[in-house]
């Protein structure tokens, strides 16, 4: 006997009991929106609220943009009391402070234009610096990274009123694995601000 065999066999004496009707004794469900809602807005509800309360725990306490919004320092404090700041340069919206033509470059930051030309070499950088409302110092540092005008770099950085660091960045400039750069402009320009980084 196959194993079709046995199991026709088996189930041969199984019957239903006369005729089956599907309408009879079913039970209508109905959908009740608020029952079952009510625990996924209850969930979302308290991970809402601890989202807040760890944002609130941590917290940005400032929030400083640098001209034309490329480099954003957003200080934090942290779960022990510090203050930690992150620095962020917008290298997708990049505006450049520099305009180069006609054989001349032209710093443009603060509505200003200055003819920086004769001021700036591979080896020395155009300084600049201004505040804000805030109190804040802004220190541009503008340099050649070879002799041609068009292949400059430049580096901006943020003090605090209090003479704290608040952050800062350069651009245009190649970086070695430990931070500092073949430019020697930036270099020399770092360290006569005492920039600490």
């Amino acid at each position: 006997m196959t194993n079709r065999e046995k199991y026709k066999q088996a189930f041969s004496t199984l019957h239903a009991a006369g005729s089956i009707s599907w309408e009879e004794g079913a039970k209508k469900s109905t959908f009740r929106p608020r029952r079952r809602l009510a625990p996924v807005a209850l969930c979302a509800a308290l991970l809402l609220a601890l989202c807040v309360s760890v944002y609130a725990y941590g917290g940005i306490t400032k929030r400083i943009f640098g001209w034309g919004n490329n480099l954003e320092i957003t200080q934090e404090t942290d779960a022990e009391g510090n203050t930690v700041s992150i620095t962020i340069l917008h290298t997708d919206a990049l505006t450049d402070p520099v305009t180069v033509t006609d054989g001349k470059m032209i710093f443009i930051v603060n509505g200003e234009a200055i003819d920086i030309t004769d001021q700036v070499s591979q080896t020395e950088a155009f300084h600049y610096e201004y505040t804000d409302e805030e109190g804040s110092t802004h220190l541009w540092l503008v340099g050649l990274n070879s002799p041609e005008l068009e292949n400059y770099g430049y580096a901006m950085y943020i003090r605090a009123a209090d003479g704290t660091w608040l952050g800062g960045c350069s651009a245009r400039v190649n970086c070695k694995p430990d931070g500092s750069t073949e430019a020697e402009w930036l270099e020399r320009g770092r360290a006569e601000l005492k920039i600490p980084w």
